[in-house]
């Protein structure tokens, strides 16, 4: 966020003290509540929306039940995978001393201008779902499901996998159209 408002001072359109007072502002405790709260509310609804797709996946598509509870307890344990990769993500970051440009996925192999181009993003954002922590969580969820439905591990799988990719190709497409540049 310092990066951009960084930009809009270059460009013009912010003051050197509104600069100055914007981080003030989000340095204090006004500020962090105001970005903690999204974290709080946006990650339970993300895993219940999440469940809901395996859920559905699993119950309706593959035949097997699955209640909503079950397939919310795979999410939530499934991302528990999702801390180590956010270690390796702050490390990288901390090293290059930048969060633009982190990729644990095969989205590094993207080619990147600066500023990267809404192509350039969508890509990356897609190439990033096959990174090794994704494919570990989605591994995570299928045995968990395939457990606790007792349904056949390859149906699952394949319905899962579809899933998987249809909502991974949905945010990326979100990534690169919400992406600034041309």
């Amino acid at each position: 966020m310092t990066q951009q408002w960084e930009r809009l001072v270059e460009d013009g359109r912010m003051t050197p003290e509104q600069l100055e007072q914007t981080e003030a502002r989000m340095r204090s405790p006004a500020g962090v509540l105001l970005t903690s709260i999204p974290q709080v509310v946006i990650w339970p609804l993300m895993m219940a929306f999440l469940a809901a797709g395996v859920s559905f996946g699993v119950s309706f598509i593959v035949g097997t039940r699955l209640s909503f509870r079950h397939a919310f307890e795979v999410v939530c344990w499934s991302s528990l995978v999702l801390i180590p990769a956010q270690i390796v993500t702050g490390f990288l970051a901390w090293s290059k001393e930048t969060m633009t440009g982190i990729h644990l996925g095969f989205g590094i192999l993207v080619p990147q201008a600066e500023p990267p181009e809404k192509w350039q993003t969508g890509l990356a954002s897609f190439l990033d779902a096959f990174g090794p922590f994704e494919l570990w969580t989605l591994a995570v969820v299928i045995l968990g499901a395939t457990a606790l439905s007792g349904a056949n591990r390859k149906s699952v799988t394949w319905v899962l996998v579809g899933l998987y990719l249809g909502l991974r190709l949905f945010m990326a497409a979100l990534a690169a159209l919400f992406a600034p540049g041309a």
